[in-house]
């Protein structure tokens, strides 16, 4: 019988080995360039240590929470009508147009207009991102759910089954993978565009630690700031893998 520990060590080791690679990099640029704004891992390394926990927790936890909540809404907002539009030819030829019109549109553009109809609070931060992960997991559930093959569904309806039971056993397990494929593409945008947001208003989150201590010339800092933002960015992924792990059957 299989070790089910050993997808998680290979899994490690593969990030360990990409993590090598990344701050091998970093150091030769480092060397090579030989300039403040790009100091050593090294000593990035040790200021986030004496930077934690305080303060980088702090904005490490803001930034963390805001990406989570937005996760939920998204979620919550994106799967019942990716499944509408998939499973219903009307309610997609009428919606699906304005959501290819606005798909690709900058979402970050959009944030003066958030800011308005939201106010500057964490309302504001949270919509933003709210928008990015929408869309990019609305169509990826809606195509899933117009993937089921018929044949599922004549076979469920002809035991009896409804409406809600083909929506509960065939089309949620179907597109289960499809959420989780549209939240792991979101995420790094997601980051980015909440980074931006957290520019403004606001004085708890990682794109402010990073973008204030840039504007102090405290670059050893900053960088910091860069990863703890890349470790958030990590155990989101790191969190959508796990979900996958349990709830996905390959």
């Amino acid at each position: 019988m299989a070790d089910p520990r050993r997808p998680i060590a290979r899994r490690i080791g593969n990030l360990g080995s990409g993590a090598a690679i990344i701050v091998g990099v970093w150091w030769i640029l480092a060397l090579v360039m030989s300039n403040r704004v790009l100091p050593p891992p090294d000593v990035v390394f040790a200021r986030v240590l004496e930077l934690f926990p305080t303060p980088l927790v702090a904005h490490a936890q803001a930034s963390l929470a805001r990406v989570l909540k937005a996760v939920g809404l998204a979620t919550v907002c994106a799967l019942p009508l990716g499944i509408l539009l998939g499973r219903n030819r009307v309610a997609d030829s009428i919606l699906s147009p304005a959501a290819y019109l606005m798909y690709p549109v900058p979402k970050i553009a959009l944030l003066p207009i958030v800011f308005l109809l939201l106010g500057v609070g964490e309302a504001a931060r949270v919509g933003i991102v709210t928008l990015v992960l929408f869309f990019q997991m609305l169509f990826v559930v809606r195509d899933a759910a117009r993937a089921v093959p018929a044949s599922y569904v004549k076979v469920l309806t002809g035991l009896g089954g409804r409406p809600v039971h083909t929506v509960r056993f065939v089309v949620l397990p179907a597109v289960l993978p499809a959420i989780l494929t549209g939240l792991r593409i979101g995420i790094g945008t997601a980051l980015a565009v909440l980074f931006f947001a957290e520019t403004f208003f606001t004085r708890y989150g990682l794109g402010f630690f990073i973008i204030d201590s840039w504007s102090k010339v405290a670059y050893i800092d900053m960088m910091a700031g860069i990863v703890a933002l890349s470790i958030v960015g990590i155990a989101l992924f790191t969190i959508v893998d796990l979900l996958e792990s349990v709830f996905v059957r390959h």
